[in-house]
């Protein structure tokens, strides 16, 4: 085992977490047998932060037995992932934050890179990185294998960023960065709101992350694309928004006869 000098953590690695023991565990190991066994000495030091929403299914057992995986655990009920990854945010001591599923795993190559980057940053230099990520299958139809990210005017038409791909500045976040109102796609709003504001994004393409199937934004669902006008409708002017009330319509209907 390799012996590291402890010092405030350059990111905070969050995993909001509900009736999922399975796939806590195995991010959670994932993260630990990095640290231990393949993260370079001189790298800084990283934070995982578990906030369970008072789950029902063996988890909090889990984690009383295994504390020794994360730096904090949180265990408070909440309203979903979004409020979840608050609770975590509020116990994160890093100047970056990463948000993490329950079975996403990093890779360990892209999350060195990744944190050769940030740790490089100056106050003039971006207050937000976005990498790739690998989608696991099974695959919903439509969905890529990789997903790159990009910042711009393609943000309009679709969320180019994954959570698990983003890297936010602490600062940047503020304490409740994420509108509960909506449950699926405040992730979305929030790189929307980013963007608006005009915050450098810095992109690349490799991957610092394997993303769990299943997420709540791969149903495409009616309710979904209604959620995606409602939480557009917040953030853009009317001539951006008046194209989505026809082009959300029309995902909804591609996703359906894709199936």
């Amino acid at each position: 085992m390799k012996k590291r000098m402890k010092a405030s953590p350059l990111l905070s690695v969050i995993i909001p977490s509900f009736n999922q023991v399975e796939g806590l565990e195995k991010t959670a190991r994932a993260y630990q047998y990095w640290r231990v066994n393949e993260q370079p000495v001189d790298q800084p030091h990283l934070e995982i932060i578990v906030a369970d929403g008072a789950s029902t299914d063996g988890t909090q057992e889990w984690l009383n037995d295994n504390k020794d995986l994360f730096d904090k655990i949180s265990i408070d009920p909440d309203s979903g992932i979004y409020e979840g990854m608050h609770n975590g945010l509020r116990l994160a001591t890093g100047k970056w934050v990463l948000f993490m599923g329950t079975g996403d795993i990093p890779v360990p190559e892209g999350l060195e890179k990744a944190l050769s980057a940030i740790e490089s940053t100056t106050k003039s230099t971006p207050k937000m990185f976005a990498f790739g990520v690998h989608l696991l299958p099974p695959r919903e139809p439509g969905v890529p294998k990789f997903y790159s990210p990009s910042w711009g005017n393609s943000l309009l038409w679709r969320n180019t960023i994954h959570h698990q791909g983003a890297i936010y500045s602490r600062e940047l976040l503020g304490e409740n960065p994420f509108y509960l109102q909506f449950p699926v796609l405040a992730d979305y709003h929030l790189h929307l709101r980013i963007w608006k504001s005009k915050v450098i994004c810095n992109c690349h393409s490799f991957i610092i992350s394997e993303v769990a199937p299943g997420g709540v934004s791969r149903n495409f669902s009616r309710g979904l694309y209604r959620e995606e006008r409602e939480m557009k409708s917040t953030v853009l002017t009317s001539l951006e928004y008046l194209p989505q009330i026809l082009f959300t319509r029309f995902k909804w209907l591609f996703k359906k006869l894709s199936k």
